[in-house]
């Protein structure tokens, strides 16, 4: 009855272990299945590197005498028709140089859907990089949010929490969103973490007082001071993701530069 009882037991403790391998191995594969669809998407659609604020523009002629004035130029770094024909659902492309995040972002009526699709509609705890639905799909909105996942092995969103050091924010200050219309740069102003019934996750605002307080409530929230300032006139965007816990998020802020 012992031997039994200590066979039972050592069964029991390899058929764990073996449920345990299998587990991580699946838990892998989908990291590497996720972050391969992305490599080869980004390798396929991004076309050019992002251009500084400062480097932005070109001389505009406005008379015979040649002189002229500087002027913002549309530019295009990614092939979004190209995109669109894989998921009519994509709007543009994120990027924070240097940085893992780089990634396409969709918009669908259902909030839910792509936590746990990827771009190709491929079911996988990935998921994908997204705009709340209640937002314009064109960033017309004075704020609008953008979701990621925090992955465990570092891709999505998870870098965000690194900007909770200062260190980090002024080596990689600036956000770039491809959409339609072509190259835009948003400078981060503030980070930090929220609860996701906090002030953040509200949009819908128009350039008042209102909207005044909630941009103030976001750099008030900031752990050190940017020193980046933003008013009634910027259009700001919301990059979020999870906490290791879960409980909260953490959450970016960047105004629009061009």
């Amino acid at each position: 009855m012992r031997r039994l009882i200590q066979g039972i037991l050592v069964g029991l403790c390899i058929g764990i272990l073996l449920f345990s391998v299998w587990q991580l191995a699946r838990i892998f594969l989908g990291y590497h299945s996720g972050d391969k669809e992305y490599d080869d998407l980004k390798e396929q659609f991004v076309l050019d590197a992002p251009v500084l604020p400062q480097e932005v523009g070109d001389i505009v002629p406005s008379g015979e005498d040649g002189e002229g004035e500087q002027a913002l130029v549309p530019m295009t770094r990614i092939d979004l028709d190209a995109l669109q024909e894989i998921n009519p659902e994509a709007v543009g492309w994120i990027e924070i140089p240097d940085t893992i995040i780089s990634y396409p972002m969709l918009h669908s009526t259902d909030n839910s859907y792509y936590l746990t699709h990827t771009f190709q509609n491929e079911r996988n705890k990935v998921g994908s990089i997204f705009i709340e639905t209640a937002n314009e799909a064109d960033f017309s909105d004075l704020h609008t949010i953008i979701y990621g996942h925090n992955m465990k092995n570092g891709s999505m969103f998870a870098g965000l929490k690194n900007y909770s050091s200062k260190s980090y924010w002024q080596a990689h200050p600036y956000v770039y969103i491809d959409l339609a219309d072509g190259a835009h740069c948003y400078e981060i102003f503030s980070c930090h973490e929220a609860a996701t019934s906090d002030i953040t996750y509200t949009i819908g605002y128009a350039a008042d007082d209102t909207y005044a307080s909630f941009l103030e409530s976001l750099k008030a929230s900031c752990p050190y001071d940017t020193g980046v300032s933003v008013g009634v006139e910027d259009k700001v965007i919301t990059l979020s993701t999870c906490t290791q816990n879960g409980q909260k998020r953490f959450v970016v802020h960047a105004k629009k530069v061009y």
